[in-house]
């Protein structure tokens, strides 16, 4: 985290040095899946719709920083393993759950060429990003022998790649998997199914398999966006990337050259 911050620092000082960042803004349409404590699940009905919309600042043409939206419902139906039911039968493994969850987040996003929507010399890049954020979502844990309800806010690791490339002037789509690392095991309504508690000698001892740092829930987005450009960048900025400068951060001038 530190390491991205001293980046984001310094891409800011530097665009400041060269010139105007680029704004775009984004739409966003696909689905939302969960990876978490049910062990079985049916991948067919526990994809659920999710939409959004996101602010892209463009330091330059090799990295910006974005603020991200997203909305919809995430679910699974399936099974789960539990010490405190039954095991051995069938009914008492069988879970679902379905909710709406509010993602937030503020993510550095680095192209791996240089981009910028809408100009022909920039048509297309590959990309990755990671951040910081929150969800937020309600949850009710009802097998025993936890019975609680209430609204979770927890903290997220963005992360996730994608391909985006260019339509008009000031157009541009792309396509876009990522995902949620959560510090909360409540997404599913199963807070740590796995616990239980063992008595020796009169004293109990809980087993625990989930905290703060340890837990079972993920959440992943898959879809495409639609971006448009608010505000062009600085136009003496070089634009194509010879082989052997691939991964420069694309912060020279191109007066620089002339």
């Amino acid at each position: 985290m530190k390491q991205l911050l001293m980046v984001f620092l310094i891409g800011l000082m530097v665009s400041k040095a060269h010139g105007q960042q680029s704004v775009d803004i984004g739409f966003f349409g696909g689905s939302g899946n969960y990876f978490g404590d049910m062990t079985k699940t049916d991948w067919q009905e526990s994809i659920n719709p999710a939409y959004g919309a996101f602010v892209r600042f463009n330091f330059n043409p090799r990295y910006g920083l974005r603020f991200n939206v997203l909305n919809g419902n995430i679910g699974a139906i399936g099974e789960f393993d539990s010490q405190k039911w039954n095991t051995t039968d069938p009914n008492n493994r069988y879970w679902d759950f379905n909710k709406n969850v509010l993602d937030i987040s503020l993510q550095f996003e680095f192209n791996y060429f240089k981009y910028i929507v809408g100009d022909k010399a920039t048509p297309y890049s590959t990309y990755v990003f990671g951040g910081v954020g929150m969800q937020s979502y309600s949850y009710d844990i009802q097998y025993l022998p936890g019975q609680f309800s209430g609204s979770e806010i927890t903290p997220t690791i963005p992360f996730g790649l994608g391909f985006k490339f260019n339509l008009s002037k000031r157009i541009g789509l792309g396509i876009e998997y990522g995902m949620r690392k959560t510090f909360s095991d409540k997404l599913d309504n199963l807070d740590d199914p796995l616990l239980y508690e063992y008595t020796v000698g009169g004293l109990v001892t809980q087993v625990k398999y989930t905290d703060q740092f340890h837990n079972n829930d993920w959440t992943a987005y898959l879809g495409v966006h639609l971006v448009y450009k608010l505000i062009y960048g600085n136009k003496e900025w070089i634009l194509r990337t010879p082989k052997q400068n691939i991964l420069d951060w694309g912060i020279e001038n191109n007066s620089k050259n002339r």
